[in-house]
């Protein structure tokens, strides 16, 4: 029976020449699976080295060279009135990751909303369930926020804190970390840690990692990281109207080349305020528009590889609009797709328009965060790192 498909396919051109490609393969030859050298996983709480919890306060946390990070996870407690949803906009204001004292990459409370707003919806339902939804009172709730630095997303330029000189992760508290569930600043923030995960190989393997590594004057990487163009605050805008026939421009004064733009517009003013739908982003430059996308056709801004998108969060979060230059992966790492120099770019601007539509006049702020690429070094006779080119 099979031998009729067969024989019909054996007189088909377009089978005859894929057959002939050097991309033919048989599923069934077997063949062996990467297999990586079995390592020791484990998880350390680390606490503060120094600093206070609280507003306006930082806190410095001195990471352990038990081995490779793999994961990295900022852990606090709110006690008392529970917390209304996206508290964590208040509560952290950025966190920085430090080598020898030297900010190598950072992450601002922006820096988040972004790359949340980035998930798709199975990998987002973990963030939300543990740090973006609203809490009820309780004595103390923990809230837990992964910092994805650009070094873990991907397994490939993960940290090698056993090398690398000694490294410290440093946390600014916002302004209005007391804000309760029920709109008022009864809650408390008690306590932080971070909590990280650890890869630890035998001395075998780990040897190969130095001998491979280091073996020149320097490890280049390429890693992603976010820079965030200065936010544009609006003026009153009154409930129901837009921001105008002009939108609201943002200036984009960074040079670097950007792989992704996230826009978010959210009420100015304290307590948490949840990002509000866009109705239009248009980038002009060089006295060209690039391009100029309605809140309908932004649905459809995250392209894969098949040509289709992705669907992300559910709750306020999807109000986030991301204008990539490339593709998007759901590993989020692996291939640099595309990225777009900003340098040359003469007076690149974005204009985005919204509706206020929430319920009475209010100023709003327009934020523009950039996902650029990057290229660091660690140096291999005392394993400091640094950015070393950036466009």
């Amino acid at each position: 029976m099979t031998s009729i498909v067969n024989n019909s396919n054996s007189n088909s051109a377009l089978v005859n020449t894929l057959l002939a490609s050097d991309s033919k393969m048989n599923p069934n030859v077997y063949s062996t699976k990467k297999i990586y050298p079995p390592a020791s996983t484990t998880y350390q709480r680390t606490d503060s080295s120094s600093g206070t919890v609280g507003a306006s306060q930082t806190i410095t946390f001195d990471l352990l060279k038990y081995g490779i990070a793999q994961q990295l996870l900022f852990c606090y407690e709110k006690g008392t009135g529970g917390s209304p949803a996206f508290d964590f906009l208040d509560v952290i204001d950025r966190i920085e990751l430090l080598s020898s004292s030297k900010v190598v990459d950072t992450l601002t409370n922006y820096d988040l909303q972004a790359s949340f707003s980035n998930l798709e919806s199975s990998q987002y339902l973990s963030v939300s369930d543990s740090c973006v939804k609203v809490r009820a009172a309780a004595p103390s709730n923990l809230y837990v926020v992964p910092l994805v630095f650009g070094f873990f997303k991907d397994i490939n330029t993960n940290l090698n804190l056993q090398f690398n000189e000694p490294m410290s992760v440093r946390v600014k508290f916002g302004a209005n970390v007391t804000n309760d569930a029920a709109g008022g600043t009864t809650s408390t923030l008690d306590s932080a840690y971070l909590r990280l995960r650890y890869k630890a190989y035998n001395e075998g393997d780990y040897s190969e990692i130095i001998t491979q590594n280091y073996s020149e004057p320097e490890l280049n990487q390429m890693i992603c990281g976010y820079y965030d163009e200065n936010v544009e605050t609006t003026a009153s805008i009154n409930a129901g109207a837009n921001n105008g026939v002009n939108g609201s421009p943002v200036e984009l004064k960074n040079t670097d080349c950007v792989n992704d733009f996230y826009i978010i517009v959210r009420k100015n003013g304290a307590g948490p305020a949840p990002p509000v739908p866009i109705d239009r982003v248009r980038l002009t430059a060089s006295g060209q528009e690039i391009f100029d996308l309605s809140a309908e056709e932004l649905l459809y801004s995250k392209l894969c590889e098949n040509g289709y998108v992705i669907a992300g969060a559910t709750d306020d979060t999807k109000n986030v609009v991301k204008i990539q230059t490339g593709l998007w992966e759901y590993s989020g790492g692996g291939t640099q797709s595309n990225t777009m120099s900003l340098r040359e770019l003469n007076n690149p601007k974005l204009d985005v328009f919204f509706t206020n539509n929430t319920g009475g006049a209010s100023a709003f702020d327009v934020i523009c965060v950039e996902d650029a690429v990057k290229i660091v070094s660690t140096v291999s006779s005392n394993g400091r790192i640094q950015t070393s080119l950036t466009n």
